[in-house]
């Protein structure tokens, strides 16, 4: 019975070490940077959540060994990896799961045309399947994707975002990519349309319980094990699930401290701290994770149309999965 990540990890081992070799033979280029940058991101201890949720899908579908969930799954890692680079761009960040950003290292536009050269090197490999839908689905995703990230600088120091937007906004820059690694998995599967539709759904609501657990971490994830940054969201005026739960239960003046502190241009430790106290104080955090646990719940139940097996234990697993992660 799989139960948990490392039962997942276990069960799946050989698909993903031939995955993990199909994702760097991809790479397929003789420029010594690109090659530099790729590798360094593509090799900052990520665990494949996309490629891994791909393949099972694949899996679930009937898939056996064709090779296309190979491919398709170094895909959807080279668009991950693309928006990763251009995300720490725009964010100027320094740090990436606990490791020196590639912006940091080699300068921002080598960060954004290595991003760009992921992005191409992706719909080049979609292209060579010869599948109409699988390249619909990917250019969807990636316009989707790209919509995401106007949309979240649209909505940067916006202390009056609401709950709506929010979801909109992690529908966009998360739940697509994810929901896209299960319909691909379906449709090289050859599904019916009714499972293909299910496992979209399921990797839709799987990348809201992700984005919302992983934006609970900024408020209390321990730094060391995760590679997270307390607060980094708050300095970069971000507006998460925590802090959109906070504000509704906040008296008039603490939001408007919140709102000084979110507008600032620089978070002090005492913001943080007085942050991180409220957040305690209303339960934010809390009500947060409650929420990702729902989106869940909700992502197994829609997998019920499929019959027990490996790969329906694996999904079943990750979602639980995502909204465990240590603090």
């Amino acid at each position: 019975m799989i139960t948990t990540l490392q039962d997942v990890l276990k069960e799946f081992k050989s698909d993903m070490e031939r995955m993990e070799h199909r994702i760097h033979e991809s790479l397929g280029t003789d420029v010594p940077l690109i090659r530099q940058v790729s590798k360094y991101i593509l090799g900052a201890g990520g665990k494949r959540f996309r490629p891994l949720i791909h393949l099972l899908s694949a899996r679930l579908c009937g898939c056996r060994e064709h090779n296309a969930e190979y491919t398709l799954g170094g895909v959807v890692e080279f668009i991950h990896t693309a928006s990763l680079l251009h995300d720490d761009v725009i964010d100027e960040a320094k740090l990436r799961r606990g490791k020196s950003s590639a912006n940091s290292l080699w300068g921002n536009q080598a960060s954004i045309l290595v991003g760009d050269y992921l992005y191409s090197k992706a719909l080049y490999h979609g292209v060579r399947l010869q599948n109409q839908r699988v390249m619909d689905v990917l250019s969807e995703t990636t316009t989707t994707m790209s919509e995401g990230e106007v949309l979240q600088l649209m909505q940067i120091q916006n202390i009056d975002m609401t709950e709506s937007d929010y979801f909109r906004l992690v529908e966009c820059k998360t739940g697509v990519l994810i929901a896209a690694s299960c319909r691909l998995g379906a449709i090289i599967g050859k599904a019916p349309l009714s499972r293909e539709d299910a496992l979209t759904a399921y990797g839709k609501k799987l990348g809201f319980a992700f984005q919302i657990t992983d934006d609970t971490l900024d408020y209390a994830a321990d730094q060391k094990r995760l590679g997270k940054v307390l607060g980094k969201d708050l300095q970069e005026g971000k507006v998460t699930l925590p802090l959109i739960y906070l504000q509704r239960k906040a008296d008039a003046e603490e939001r408007e401290r919140l709102k000084e502190i979110l507008r600032a241009e620089t978070v002090t430790d005492g913001d943080l701290t007085y942050t991180l106290g409220l957040m305690a104080k209303y339960g934010a955090v809390e009500e947060a994770l409650q929420t990702a646990q729902n989106f869940s719940d909700e992502a197994k139940s829609v997998l019920t149309i499929f019959p027990d097996s490996p790969p329906r234990q694996a999904l079943m697993a990750l979602a639980d999965y995502v909204v465990q992660r240590e603090m």
